[in-house]
């Protein structure tokens, strides 16, 4: 660089948003010099010297700094007004520059070369050109509402693609391409401003569009808070790479019926003419592909693409982005292109953001597999691509939580259930939420043994029942919320340690409680030995050691009456013994445990079974009759199904027994303060039988029964009798 630089006889300053080159251009113009003895006036180079080919380097791309100040020292302009008028300002979120190369990256960021142009701006500024019209991103004026110019219209080419000429005298405002089919060295100097270019409405949505990308690009440095980028918003290099991808693909794959809301028919009429142009001779891509890589060097296109795509981007939430982007991917489907949930993060070379991801991926929820809607969590539209989530499976009990089965099981018109074994199918199909773990191997680690058929088979059936619509997304949730606040209870310890235990309570106390609750008609021991087990470990007792677990559906049936007609004394023994055998191994757990969601959040949902809660346990125990009865009539008396009356059962026992049975049930439960009185406090059973309200008789039959020893009358003296 020339280090004895002169300062201009005659200075005139640069207009807004003009670009470097232009500036040049037009001082050369006003001095009636060659351009050549401008660039000397201001000590700039007349080659790259880090290319081989004499040229003039590409200011306007990137000047260094050397030549900032050079050109500052000559013209008097300040150094960040000349520094404004390159591309470099762009670098790194708008377009990508090559710094050795002083160009654009094209197959980046849409970058490209040349300029287009608005030819009323050109011709009210005495033809300076503004740096916005190099980029890709820029495809129409909202001063004068047309569409830009790509090209002129007398030679065909696309204007600034290379440096003035050094030799000749620049004339702004026009073409300054070779001259077709003149003699070498000639000029084409058509009028650009003479231009036709086409309208567009001045509230349409080509203008809109274009007003919204120059509001991005005014303030590179801040964030874009759409509501596709979530609280975190994005930066404007990730908006503009999403906006590339879906331009590109919008290029590639729509028809002109699907864009009718997103440009006006004269521009996609133009935009037609260039998609019907052949590719250029020796291109790397298939048309199909080639706007996945390269801006389009036709405005029309370019105004489509990004009008298209940010109607997209811009959407209030990623399941309204996923809505309105399925005729795109349903397009690119149609076209024999694979377009699974799991290849969306590799579109457009693996750059676009999650939540675009989540959004295309929300797109495909209705045409992939069940399996893959839970491992893409396409229900909640998540913008988590999966991973590996085998540590959920120490959370998940091996069959699904009762009150959780309760409401996600479907069930035929019959009242069958419509699968065998639903419980432990839907706490593998929660396993695989998010999680990339083959079925087969989530099947092993829940410690079932159904089979990645039955796992399959079941969420086909739960995506073609209507009242099943939302089954997923709660399968979804519940994962979530597993992964976010974790589990009380490792399930995966109490299964390794009590599955292969047979025995769980001493028969001893079982049958005494039993002697004193009931009549007749026993309960099996058995049965008690499978609800401990089943209740510590969330695992059906067919999963039990064999010498307690059912062989027959006979034996499955009466497991299933004792949960439900299991007496309150029995449940709190066996609740105790569930205690104890925790405290033995050291185990700081509750006895049992299910997540809890919002209400709120599940009351949009639609799912098969009822709510648990939606009936209390007072009206539970209206419901139920004294002595024997049946879980129909309870069902029809709760207006509910029999699926939720044996669930509440189970979780709230119920005194059925007939009333001297259940005296005889209050008395076991009070027999320890009984004693505690006669034997300590020397009350006599009177005094007892006063205090609780019952006869003497009950009292005495109590002690007889309880071994509890009577003594002589007299032997202490008779306590005043309260009144």
């Amino acid at each position: 660089m020339s280090t004895g630089a002169r300062t201009l006889p005659i200075r005139y300053a640069p207009i807004a948003s003009e670009a470097l080159d232009s500036w040049l251009e037009f001082l050369a113009a006003r001095l009636h010099c060659h351009f050549a003895d401008v660039l000397r006036s201001l000590g700039l180079p007349m080659r790259d010297v880090g290319l081989s080919n004499p040229m003039l380097p590409r200011w306007t791309v990137l000047a260094t700094a050397d030549e900032i100040a050079s050109i500052a020292a000559s013209s008097g302009v300040a150094e960040d007004v000349l520094e404004a008028m390159t591309l470099r300002r762009f670098d790194g979120h708008a377009v990508a520059i090559r710094a050795d190369q002083r160009r654009v990256e094209r197959r980046v960021l849409w970058g490209r070369a040349g300029s287009r142009y608005c030819p009323g701006c050109l011709d009210e500024s005495d033809g300076r050109w503004q740096l916005s019209w190099r980029l890709g991103w820029s495809f129409a004026c909202t001063r004068h509402q047309v569409l830009l110019a790509d090209r002129c219209p007398a030679c065909h080419r696309i204007p600034r693609v290379r440096a003035h000429p050094r030799r000749e005298t620049p004339r702004p405002g026009r073409c300054a391409g070779p001259q077709l089919d003149g003699p070498r060295g000639a000029r084409c100097h058509h009028p650009l401003s003479d231009t036709p270019v086409v309208a567009l409405e001045s509230d349409g949505s080509m203008v809109r569009t274009q007003r919204l990308i120059d509001d991005l690009l005014a303030a590179p440095e801040q964030t874009v808070h759409w509501p596709l980028y979530g609280t975190g918003s994005a930066s404007l290099l990730v908006v503009l790479r999403d906006v590339r991808c879906l331009g590109g693909l919008i290029l590639n794959h729509a028809a002109v019926s699907d864009l009718t809301e997103a440009a006006e028919p004269a521009v996609l009429r133009q935009m037609e003419v260039y998609r019907s142009r052949p590719a250029a001779t020796g291109a790397r891509h298939s048309r199909l592909d080639v706007h996945s890589y390269y801006a389009p060097d036709d405005a029309a296109a370019t105004a489509v693409a990004l009008a298209a795509a940010l109607q997209v981007l811009a959407d209030p939430s990623v399941p309204a982005a996923g809505e309105a982007a399925r005729w795109l991917t349903e397009r690119i489907t149609a076209s024999g292109r694979p377009l699974h949930p799991g290849g969306m993060a590799l579109l457009s070379g693996g750059t676009i953001s999650a939540g675009l991801q989540a959004a295309l991926r929300r797109s495909r929820e209705t045409k992939v597999m069940p399996v893959a809607r839970l491992r893409h969590r396409t229900a909640i539209a998540s913008t988590r691509p999966p991973d590996n989530q085998d540590t959920r499976a120490r959370m998940l009990p091996t069959a699904l939580w009762p009150e959780w089965a309760l409401r996600l099981a479907p069930w035929h018109a019959s009242g069958k259930p419509v699968a065998r074994r639903t419980e432990e199918l839907l706490a593998t199909a929660c396993l695989l939420v998010g999680n990339t773990t083959k079925i087969h191997t989530a099947v092993r680690l829940m410690g079932t043994t159904v089979s990645s058929h039955n796992v399959s088979s079941l969420l086909a059936e739960l995506t073609r029942r209507p009242d099943c619509a939302d089954v997923l997304h709660a399968l979804v949730l519940l994962a979530d919320h597993l992964d976010q606040h974790g589990s009380p209870i490792d399930y995966a310890r109490r299964r390794a340690l009590f599955t292969p235990r047979a025995h769980f309570i001493d028969p001893e106390p079982w049958y005494d409680l039993q002697r004193r609750t009931r009549a007749n008609h026993l309960p099996d021991i058995t049965h008690a030995h499978r609800w401990i087990f089943h209740t510590l470990t969330g695992t059906p007792p067919r999963l039990a050691h064999p010498t307690i677990a059912p062989t027959t559906p006979s034996q499955s049936g009466q497991y299933l009456r004792f949960r439900w007609r299991i007496l309150p004394a029995e449940a709190e023994l066996l609740t105790q013994t569930a205690r104890t055998i925790l405290d033995e191994h050291g185990i700081d757990e509750p006895v049992q445990w299910a997540p809890r969601l919002a209400p709120a959040v599940l009351r949009p949902l639609t799912l098969p079974g009822p709510d648990p809660e939606s009936i209390t346990v007072d009206r539970l125990h209206e419901a139920v009759p004294v002595g024997d009865f049946s879980i129909a009539q309870v069902a029809r008396r709760l207006n509910t199904t029999t699926a939720h009356v044996i669930y509440l059962l189970s979780r709230h026992p119920v005194d059925w027994s007939p009333p001297r049975f259940r005296r005889t049930q209050h008395t076991a439960t009070r027999i320890g303060q009984w004693r505690h009185w006669y034997e300590h406090d020397h009350l006599s059973l009177q005094d007892i039988a006063d205090r609780e309200g019952t006869s003497l008789a009950s009292v005495r039959l109590a002690f007889l029964k309880n071994d509890v020893p009577i003594r002589p009358p007299g032997t202490f003296a008779r306590r005043r009798r309260q009144e």
